[in-house]
Formats: C-alpha cells, structure tokens, sequence
C-alpha cells in the first residue's frame, strides 16, 4: 500500500509542476540547495528516456558523488535551454552535458522516437 500510495503523490506531484508551467508559462526556478545539480548530464533510452550523469546535492555531501554515474526516473520534461529537467520523482538542473548530449537530446526530440 505504502508503495501505491508514493506513486500516487509522485504523479499529483507531477501533474502540478506540469500544470504550473502551462499556466505561467515559464520553468520554476530551482533552489539549488534542494535540487541536484547532474554534472555531465546525458539522456540514455532503456524503456523510457532517463536523465544520467553525476549527481550533487548541495545539502547531501556524498565523496563517492563525483565518482559515480547515477540515474532518474524517467524523464517527463527536459530543457537545455532552461537548465532543468523534470522526471516523474523530481525537479533536476542542469550543468556540463556530456560530450554526447546534443546527440541524444536532438534523437530524443524527434517525433518517431529514432
């Protein structure tokens, strides 16, 4: 039940963000001491688009951090230009995208998914 229930408040949680951006009409700015910044960022497509790279958390000091290549949700919105990204869990920013990036996120963009 604990499981059903955190996917139901991860989903309204979503749907709000979403909803607050075709209202405003503009990306949230993201606290930086409450949102990761994912350094050397990619998009790598398993079953479903997810944000990689390496995570910090200004408030979480993990020494491992900068060494391991870590993983999201699958992701719901992205935008370079904005610097953010939005999968199903969280609010994520942006830093240095991976020398692949643009790569993937122009293969991710395109309308038939190759």
């Amino acid at each position: 039940m604990r499981a059903i229930c955190a996917r139901i408040n991860s989903s309204a949680n979503l749907t709000a963000d979403l909803g607050r951006i075709l209202v405003d009409r503009t990306l949230p700015i993201l606290n930086p001491e409450e949102v990761p910044l994912v350094e050397e960022w990619n998009i790598e497509s398993y079953m479903a688009p997810m944000l990689t790279g390496y995570f910090r958390y200004q408030k979480k000091i993990d020494p491992r951090g900068a060494e391991w290549l870590s993983f999201t949700a699958p992701l719901e919105l992205l935008s370079v230009e904005g610097g953010v990204a939005r999968s199903m869990e969280r609010w994520y920013r942006l830093g240095k995208p991976s020398p692949f990036a643009q790569d993937m996120v122009r293969i991710w963009g395109e309308s038939d998914g190759k």
